[in-house]
């Protein structure tokens, strides 16, 4: 039996209410102030990886699915006894498929407190309903979780990593101790991976730190002599800069440390340590924003996201860091537990509304214009738009990028472009709304309204095009064709609309109101319709959009590709 839900009382500060997990995901982020209860929930998941649930020294309440799966162990098929009359499956075990059983966990596992569903098999007696209720309780002592029989790793907020004496031990402490040796190790024995350090190591680092960072070599050099007694016959990690030679760990920022113990059990304690498969591992990192810069932090969890995905293990975050909950609150792969504490008990509540990630902000410090401090802001003009240029992201970005998390869309409103500016604020008109104010990384994208080839832009999308181009980084798309909608190919047309016949692609200078009186417009001569609602069809055919048949569309390509480059950049 697997719980899906697990929860705890009475272990630590969470006293009275339950407290954990509604559910299980990849990556779990644990947020909230400090001295709340972070690090006792991250004590729970250290218990809950042991072998039962049973065997957690606490009031546990669970709960979980009563699948096919189990249900056919439990009532075997052809099957009959006295105490359950007829066909074990057929009679009794297939009517409790998909319902979900909870129960408690009391006095160390030695009480097992089941609320069970009775099942509806038609004709059932008292006997028979006591008896498949007992079955299942029977089984409820051996149930896991999804997390249970896995290699717990755990790095504590209280770290470090410092020259160590030599000894032979292979151990990664949560506090870094143990850290120094085990490199040392790794470089110097004829039996441990050594590229796993000089090459494996190295490459992540290159990753996450990117420009900020650059290592070409790693060694662990011995203090013969030193005018520090303490580090007299110790060993200490050092990094070569290209620039600036070989440094001592003890001259770098804890950043470099924290990042280096999170790659040390990410790549090494699996292998070296617990010769363990990685997908068999839970990990604990707690406050990676200690000492890294935002932009550092978002590369350190897009890594820790991407190692995740690709090794099937399982990662818990805690932090008080807005930027966890901006970087992971629209991924479906991962969860955020909030944790509070109200003077006598903490509790969890698992953050899922929109209002519900609004507080949590204002409670770790940031305040509702922090939102608007995204990587970069994509102007459009309006709802629709935002819609193809979030689909034209996703396709030549490979689905790397997302809005929310990469960047934020924001709409200027189509001809109020005419009533705003972007130049530096010392510039500006006081009649004019500067959106350069809200963020300096901008993307700006705008309908180039011609209707013919040799057709002059309007004035307003002129004068922003030279604001637009004197800002560095800029990235500014008018679109060749006369909007948006033109790129669409009419094989989607046709798709949305359920026409008939072949629909041709639009032209660039395609024009799409209804108006009687136009009758070349292009829903009108090729769709036959009465009304064009821009939104409602952006809605339905942005998921029908190929990125080969789009590649082909006017400028399309090349400024997707180039505006997508753009976000990139913000993002490292």
């Amino acid at each position: 039996m697997i719980a899906t839900s697990v929860k705890a009382r009475g272990h630590l500060c969470f006293r009275d209410e339950w407290a954990g997990f509604d559910e299980f995901k990849p990556i779990t982020v644990i947020i909230g102030r400090n001295n709340t209860g972070k690090s006792q929930l991250i004590d729970l998941v250290r218990f809950l990886c042991g072998s039962s649930l049973s065997n957690i020294p606490f009031q546990l309440c669970c709960s979980g699915p009563l699948t096919e799966e189990f249900l056919r162990r439990t009532f075997q098929q052809n099957r009959v006894s006295d105490q359950l009359l007829g066909d074990h499956w057929h009679n009794h075990g297939c009517y409790f498929l998909n319902q979900t059983v909870a129960w408690d966990v009391l006095n160390g596992g030695k009480e097992i407190n089941a609320r069970i569903p009775a099942g509806d098999p038609p004709a059932s007696s008292d006997s028979d309903r006591i008896a498949r209720i007992h079955r299942i309780q029977q089984v409820l002592p051996t149930a896991v979780c999804p997390i249970s029989n896995k290699h717990f790793r755990w790095l504590s907020a209280d770290r470090n990593v410092l020259p160590e004496l030599e000894e032979s031990g292979l151990q990664l402490d949560e506090n870094g101790n143990g850290a120094t040796n085990l490199i040392r190790r790794c470089i110097n024995s004829t039996i441990l991976p050594r590229d796993l350090i000089e090459i494996g190591l190295l490459k992540a680092l290159a990753e996450i730190f990117g420009e900020d960072g650059q290592f070409d070599e790693i060694v662990v050099q011995h203090h013969d002599e030193t005018e520090d007694a303490t580090s007299t016959d110790r060993w200490e990690i050092f990094f070569r800069e290209p620039t600036k030679g070989l440094i001592p760990l003890s001259k770098s920022g804890s950043g470099l440390k924290t990042v280096l113990l999170m790659l040390l059990n990410l790549l090494v304690v699996s292998e070296v340590v617990k010769k363990a498969e990685k997908s068999n591992m839970v990990f604990a990192f707690e406050e990676l924003e200690n000492n890294l810069h935002p932009a550092l932090l978002r590369r350190v969890f897009k890594y820790l996201t991407e190692y995740v995905t690709r090794e099937r293990c399982h990662l818990f975050l805690t932090t008080h860091s807005s930027v966890a909950l901006d970087y992971f609150g629209s991924m479906k792969d991962a969860q955020i537990i909030h944790v509070s504490h109200d003077g006598t008990s903490a509790k969890t509540t698992t953050v899922a509304a929109h209002f519900d990630r609004v507080g949590l902000l204002a409670e770790l410090g940031a305040r509702p214009s922090d939102l608007l401090q995204a990587n970069g802001v994509v102007w459009v003009e309006g709802p629709s738009d935002r819609l193809y240029v979030n689909r034209f992201i996703d396709l030549f970005s490979d689905g790397e990028l997302v809005e929310g998390r990469d960047y934020q869309c924001a709409f200027y409103g189509g001809s109020l472009l005419a009533r705003a500016e972007f130049v530096e604020p010392e510039a500006g008109d006081d009649e004019l709304a500067n959106l350069l104010r809200l963020n300096a990384n901008i993307a700006v994208v705008c309908d180039g309204d011609r209707t013919k080839k040799d057709e002059v832009l309007k004035a307003h999308v002129e004068r922003i095009r030279t604001e637009v181009t004197r800002i560095p980084g800029h990235f500014l798309w008018i679109t060749e064709a006369k909007e948006i909608e033109n790129y669409v190919p009419g094989a989607v047309w046709r798709a949305v609309f359920k026409v008939p016949s072949t629909v041709p692609d639009p032209t660039r200078f395609d024009r799409f109101p209804t108006d009687p009186g136009r009758a070349k417009t292009f829903v009108v001569k090729h769709l036959d319709r009465k009304s064009f609602d821009k939104f409602d069809f952006a809605r339905i055919a942005c998921p029908l959009l190929d990125r080969s048949a789009l590649e082909s569309r006017f400028d399309l390509n090349d400024r997707v590709r180039e505006l997508v480059s753009r976000i990139r950049k913000w993002n490292k």
